[in-house]
């Protein structure tokens, strides 16, 4: 008998692309599945829209599950959903993006072949709308079995829609079925305790689209001030996530402030030579 995939979706205000998303995960050829949906009190009919799609949803074999939260963000609608999920294995995605059909029965059954592996990420797209722009989401680099947990430490902004966890190790990581929260979303706290206990392995296929839209979240232009709080957001949810990681404490605490410090240089210098740019130009 086929394991059971959890697949999580944190939703608020993803409409008119929630529509895409919901069919490509009607579209997904791996039973059983089921999709644990997390409104975050969404205002744009997003929720309303969840719920017509239930019947579908059921009657095409996928089990749901449906929640509304208070407007906490990302990483608080995807703690709300731990304590829900039941499948083997677990995965999620953003309710703006898209799965492949095949998506979720390729990394599936490629956690089933390589027992010795806790965690698979895919190949995928990273679609820039506003330029029409397609890019592979993975390097060379990436394209192998591997540890990532170095990797995945020193990264702000990465592609996490090609990834499946086995959810035995998620919970061993997190046996309170509850992850630090952040306004800088849920990706690292699902990713790094499991990357410090397993190696990591790799599909090459494209299983996923990832979108860059024009205006959102991913894509504006952030002022020096925003860019400041983040860096301080991103050191202070490492180091709300290293006591959940299998690894060397003490060393990575200097590294996140290391990394903190040089965020900061960086910022600062790429901020001092816009200025001097933009005065040249007057």
């Amino acid at each position: 008998m086929k394991p059971l995939v959890s697949l999580v979706t944190p939703i608020y205000n993803a409409m008119p692309w929630f529509r895409d998303y919901l069919s490509s995960v009607l579209a997904q050829t791996w039973r059983p599945l089921e999709l644990i949906a997390v409104d975050d009190n969404s205002t744009d009919g997003s929720y309303e829209y969840l719920s017509d799609m239930q019947g579908p949803l059921e009657a095409a074999g996928i089990r749901i599950r449906v929640l509304r939260v208070p407007h906490g963000g990302q990483a608080a609608a995807v703690s709300a959903a731990l304590p829900l999920v039941a499948g083997e294995f677990f995965t999620w995605c953003d309710a703006d993006d898209m799965l492949t059909p095949d998506s979720v029965e390729k990394k599936a059954a490629y956690l089933i072949a390589h027992p010795e592996l806790g965690m698979v990420r895919s190949d995928g797209f990273v679609v820039v709308t506003e330029k029409q722009k397609i890019m592979h989401a993975t390097t060379v680099n990436d394209r192998c079995v591997k540890n990532i947990f170095d990797e995945l430490f020193h990264m702000t902004s990465y592609c996490y829609d090609g990834y499946m966890l086995r959810t035995r190790l998620l919970f061993d990581c997190y046996p309170e079925k509850r992850i630090p929260l952040s306004p800088e979303g849920q990706n690292l706290q699902l990713l790094l305790p499991p990357a410090s206990r397993t190696e990591c392995g790799f599909i090459p296929d494209m299983l996923f689209r990832y979108y860059i839209r024009s205006g959102g979240h991913s894509s504006r232009r952030r002022s020096y001030t925003e860019q400041l709080a983040r860096i301080e957001n991103f050191a202070k949810l490492r180091a709300a996530i290293l006591p959940y990681c299998d690894c060397d404490q003490e060393h990575y605490r200097r590294e996140n402030e290391r990394i903190r410090q040089s965020d900061r240089q960086k910022l600062l210098y790429s901020t001092l030579i816009r200025a001097r740019e933009e005065m040249s130009q007057k």
